[in-house]
């Protein structure tokens, strides 16, 4: 036997090799290992967030974008948290300057309109519903943009093109989730225009079509209200009491007693 076959020097030529090439593996390690944690890093703060652990969401999320300032599922879920609607606005716009086709950024342009029609920025909100229609044809959420740029054209008093979309909506979408809402706000246009006896007509349609809606409620509040504004004064008299008999306990009931 020479001596670069004994036994004792091939098993130290293997751990020499073994150690040569561990370093490369150590480094493939280190490139993907961030990657791979920020991942895992989302997945948590997206099931402490929807947990409604939401303290630790943000805790998580914070440190996602500190790290990767244009994370848009960080940014999105931020904008979510955030209960100043500034701030919360701040966070969904950078999804949609970061990443305008990520699978968050119709959510987060609907959540801007919202935050714009609440902060009484009606004309920025039928702008962003507009934007979102034309940039995300194909969303989901297509009918509820519909329905808020009805709201915002008609808090921006135009009674008439908030008629029109609320009519196009019911054409394209008869049975969605927002048929009701949106026929209160076709009365509320007609109301809105001072045509005080078609917008009760159209309040008290709510008791034939949906006597068991909750619905019902504030569409008798609105007809005795447009009857009133008419001087039918007794017409009035007589929805009101359909209203506290039906809803004894409503606020609505309350603001007629």
């Amino acid at each position: 036997m020479t001596n670069k076959h004994h036994p004792v020097l091939i098993f130290y030529r293997l751990i020499t090799l073994a150690f040569q090439r561990m370093p490369f593996v150590f480094i493939l390690s280190i490139g993907t290992f961030p990657i791979l944690a920020q991942e895992a890093s989302t997945d948590q703060g997206v099931s402490w967030y929807q947990a409604g652990e939401y303290s630790r969401a943000r805790e998580i999320f914070l440190q996602i974008i500190k790290d990767q300032p244009e994370h848009p599922v960080a940014l999105y879920h931020l904008g979510r948290l955030e209960t100043a609607h500034p701030a919360a606005e701040q966070y969904y716009l950078q999804v949609l300057l970061h990443a305008p086709q990520h699978p968050y950024a119709d959510d987060a342009l609907l959540a801007v309109t919202r935050l714009q029609y609440q902060q009484g920025r009606y004309q920025d909100a039928v702008k962003a519903c507009s934007r979102m229609l034309a940039s995300y044809p194909n969303t989901d959420l297509k009918n509820e943009v519909r329905y808020w740029q009805g709201r915002a054209l008609l808090a921006n008093k135009q009674p008439v093109l908030a008629r029109l979309t609320f009519l196009q909506l019911l054409t394209v979408a008869p049975e969605s989730t927002f048929m009701m809402p949106t026929r209160l706000g076709i009365a509320d246009t007609y109301r809105a225009e001072s045509d005080f006896i078609e917008a009760a007509r159209l309040y008290l349609k709510f008791e034939t079509d949906f006597p068991d809606s909750d619905s019902l409620r504030i569409a008798l509040l609105r007809a005795g209200e447009s009857l009133d504004a008419s001087s039918r004064t007794k017409e009035a008299g007589h929805v009101y009491q359909r209203l506290i008999n039906r809803f004894p306990d409503s606020p609505e009931a309350g603001r007629v007693r």
